[in-house]
């Protein structure tokens, strides 16, 4: 019986940016491990995340009607009559824009940070550009997410905003609470960012982590946990101190 033929390696797919990049951001939804083998030896951070910054500030610009209402809310709340305009003129859209981009690209850098510690405690051999390019890839589950608290607010409509709860419709494990349970703004927070959109984010990053981390699958996963729930402990807890500054 003769051996079989060698296999040639399979040529290697090139590289666009932006067109390329905006591909992967779409596929690495279903096909995560195919995604994140493309990139073994030539990860990308900046062309993906500034595709998700665009989009983020594209939804921000979407809520942006609905924040200025929970802005007005605060003003009458204190007694304060606010400044003509206040917010809603085309620097104050800018500045909103510009915050939140910046937000986002210090939280993957926070993430990254987190995730290459936990590949170096756990014997992997990576890079803490390969951890950005997991973290960004997984970001687009945090867009969709992003995407339906807009979706929501807006059928809902500005009439529904009474508080700034209201900015936060509960799409998370907070949905399985009973409707008077008491809860601290901080664990509201925190259940409202365990959904299912954010489990398979955790299912990306894991498939990540075993590629360009070099780990095996219990390493990955028990890192993939670990840093999503850091992440949104940190949330949490700028959020509660947002709603408590703002009399939420």
């Amino acid at each position: 019986m003769s051996a079989p033929a060698p296999t040639s390696p399979a040529p290697a797919t090139p590289y666009t940016p932006i067109v390329t990049d905006a591909g992967r951001l779409v596929r690495v939804l279903f096909s995560p491990g195919t995604v994140f083998e493309e990139q073994r030896d030539r990860p990308t951070f900046w062309w993906p995340w500034a595709i998700l910054a665009v989009l983020m500030v594209l939804l921000q610009t979407l809520q942006r009607p609905f924040q200025q209402r929970v802005q007005e809310l605060i003003f009458a709340q204190r007694g304060i009559t606010p400044p003509a305009g206040a917010g809603a003129g085309m620097v104050g859209t800018i500045v909103g824009m510009a915050t939140g981009a910046l937000m986002f690209l210090i939280i993957c850098a926070i993430t990254a940070g987190i995730l290459y510690l936990l590949m170096a405690a756990f014997g992997g051999e990576t890079t803490y550009k390969k951890m950005l390019t997991v973290t960004v890839f997984a970001a687009p589950l945090a867009i969709l997410q992003q995407a339906l608290v807009a979706a929501v607010l807006r059928m809902r409509g500005l009439d529904a905003i009474r508080s700034v709860w209201d900015m936060m419709p509960s799409l998370g494990a907070d949905l399985l609470l009973p409707a008077d349970a008491q809860l601290g703004a901080f664990l509201r927070v925190f259940l409202g960012q365990i959904g299912v959109l954010q489990i398979w984010g955790v299912v990306v990053t894991a498939v990540g982590l075993m590629v360009l981390g070099k780990v095996g699958k219990g390493a990955a996963w028990t890192a993939a946990i670990v840093s999503f729930l850091i992440i949104a402990a940190l949330m949490s807890g700028m959020a509660a101190f947002g709603i408590s500054a703002a009399g939420g």
